[in-house]
């Protein structure tokens, strides 16, 4: 009983923080870019639809503490931690269930980040900017082979001015040119493919249709040149299959995704057991603006370590290393309150 009430609770006070910030975020954002964006009311509201996935990705972290904290605000309010700890009940048991709750909203986060709505900041630029959004002029390595490519969109999944060289024993002994291809059934198709063969020290050319670059994807050649943004499903294949990348951009933005959310469950078990649970023990009120202010500086500060492991300066692993840090802080207190 007291498990479904404590959800009820935690649940509601979620949502009023994640509904409220996400449509603030995109608020701001339609009147900012309302300029920019088509007359069609269709896209309009297919633009504001993606600027709120990509807003609940980037503040559910923060909605889980500051719901957490809603609630446990009232519950201090209306005497409810002393009602449940004169009936017995122990911290961790009265924990469980907003641990439970943050933990299945982080895997739901996981499991649309490695999907297509995990791109939804490029959709959305891209219907901004009238679907004409392009990567232009890739230079890539991807297996044994060169890869330069013009120009590609990827939500048309269309590349144009494609070359491919294919190396072995360090000679190029095919080159593939095609002036236009289609991603199709995770291969590259074209039409008309312009080979040139070496066989016996002598190049032979031929035209025909073509398919090639099995799960070269689009979106991943599109993010490969700035990698602002990548899915967990489309970072597993880069790693794997492309070999000059930087391992450290793809695992910062990775990491980022991961940490991040764990950062603020971490920070929350810290939390729940450094609260006040009556009115007249403490100043409620400090404890408050305390915990919102350390909670944004946490995040914010993963925010700023992210900035820096993406351009290189620090390595991705050091996004790990704040979340570490609250654990160990997390198992000090808990075990100052046992003693």
């Amino acid at each position: 009983m007291y498990f479904r009430y404590l959800l009820k609770k935690y649940f509601k006070s979620f949502m009023l923080v994640f509904l409220g910030l996400s449509f603030l975020y995109v608020i701001v954002d339609f009147m900012f870019n309302y300029a920019k964006l088509p007359s069609s009311s269709n896209l309009q509201v297919l633009y504001a639809f993606y600027v709120f996935i990509y807003a609940s990705y980037t503040l559910f972290p923060l909605a889980i503490i500051f719901g957490f904290l809603l609630s446990v605000s009232s519950m201090i309010k209306f005497n409810e931690f002393v009602s449940f700890y004169s009936l017995g009940f122990r911290p961790k048991k009265l924990l469980k269930p907003f641990l439970i709750f943050a933990l299945s909203v982080t895997a739901l986060m996981y499991l649309l980040q490695s999907s297509k709505l995990a791109y939804a900041n490029q959709y959305a630029t891209s219907i901004k900017e009238n679907f004409n959004y392009k990567t232009y002029n890739l230079f890539l390595k991807y297996k044994n082979n060169i890869v330069y490519i013009k120009s590609i969109n990827p939500f048309s999944k269309m590349a144009w001015g494609i070359k491919v060289f294919e190396i072995k024993n360090r000679k190029i002994t095919k080159v593939i040119y095609a002036k236009r291809a289609v991603f199709e059934n995770d291969k590259w198709k074209t039409k008309n493919a312009e080979i040139m063969t070496l066989k016996q020290n002598v190049w032979q050319k031929e035209q025909k249709p073509l398919v090639f670059l099995e799960n070269f994807t689009p979106k991943i050649l599109s993010n490969l040149k700035t990698l602002d943004n990548i899915s967990f499903y489309d970072a597993y294949i880069t790693i794997r299959y492309f070999k000059d990348i930087d391992l450290n951009m793809i695992l910062s933005i990775v990491f980022f995704k991961i940490f991040t959310p764990l950062l603020m469950i971490a920070f929350l078990i810290y939390l729940f057991f450094t609260a006040p649970i009556h009115v007249r023990i403490s100043n409620v009120s400090l404890f408050m603006i305390k915990s919102v202010t350390f909670s944004v500086l946490l995040w914010a500060g993963e925010l700023l370590i992210f900035k820096f492991a993406k351009q290189g300066i620090l390595p991705f692993w050091t996004l790990a290393v704040p979340f570490l840090a609250i654990v160990v802080i997390d198992f000090l207190v808990i075990r100052r309150n046992y003693d």
